[in-house]
């Protein structure tokens, strides 16, 4: 009898309460956006600000809230944008087995992945200009060849099995063998890779905002709310605490979420 897995369930449990906290913000927590400069940096606990109240007077329960909506879609949406993207060029070179070809991709491959990923994130959000949508795309391209490698490498080994070799052999088209064959090898292996470079994607969303390259005000974001904190360290620290440690559980919870994963696949294999 196969043991219950209660540290995945709970990570699972924590990424499925903040998506449906965030989403359900407008609801729970009010507009993020109004501001109370009589009731300026007040400590967590103040009654009607359960975690008190920015510089401004804003509600920071309410933009957490609001907060998380750019923190799940980043890195929701990057991970999907690699995941085509690396998926389907992994795939078609490992099938392929063009030798030229496939060497210009490595090449490619391992200098984009030679930068920090801070660094080259940066740098692309520099030519596509600051804002969440333009984050996305800036990490799923950089995520891509991560992806990549993974999909390559697991198609390589699907297509050398003998499985693979008499289904080619009794002319199984090679959409049918893609889809008996390479999508149930090749895909969890990359869902697995996406949930940690989802968890990569939120700081690194939060670091981009917090260089004003990501959000924009005066939409809410994690990295905005600590850009804002900096200025207040000693005087109101909690501002600090409270997205960093929101943005830190999140990741953890989605890296925890891979590993197990990774570990059952290993199991199963």
């Amino acid at each position: 009898m196969r043991r219950i897995d209660w540290g995945l369930w709970l990570a699972v449990a924590v990424l499925v309460a903040g998506a449906a906290a965030s989403a359900a913000a407008p609801v729970l927590a009010g507009d993020p956006l109004v501001q109370r400069l009589d009731q300026t940096l007040q400590r967590p606990g103040t009654p009607g600000h359960l975690l008190g109240t920015d510089a401004l007077g804003r509600d920071v329960l309410s933009r957490l809230l609001h907060g998380g909506r750019s923190s799940y879609i980043v890195s929701l949406g990057s991970a999907l944008i690699a995941g085509i993207i690396g998926t389907t060029v992994g795939m078609a070179a490992g099938l392929l087995r063009l030798r030229g070809l496939d060497r210009v991709l490595q090449v490619a491959n391992d200098s984009v992945l030679a930068f920090p990923t801070v660094l080259l994130a940066v740098t692309v959000s520099l030519v596509f200009g600051p804002g969440r949508l333009q984050v996305m795309w800036t990490l799923g391209i950089v995520f891509s060849p991560v992806v990549y490698r993974v999909a390559r490498l697991e198609t390589r080994r699907t297509v050398v099995q003998d499985y693979y070799r008499v289904s080619r052999l009794m002319g199984t088209r090679p959409v049918a063998r893609a889809v008996l064959h390479l999508v149930p090898n090749v895909v969890p292996q990359v869902l697995v890779q996406l949930a940690s470079l989802a968890a990569l994607a939120i700081g690194t969303e939060a670091a981009l905002s917090f260089l004003g390259l990501g959000t924009q005000p005066p939409e809410p974001s994690w990295g905005l709310m600590l850009n804002d904190a900096r200025r207040y360290m000693t005087q109101a620290p909690f501002l600090s605490v409270i997205p960093g440690l929101a943005a830190g559980i999140l990741a953890f919870s989605l890296q925890f979420s891979s590993d197990r994963l990774a570990t059952r696949l290993q199991h199963n294999a």
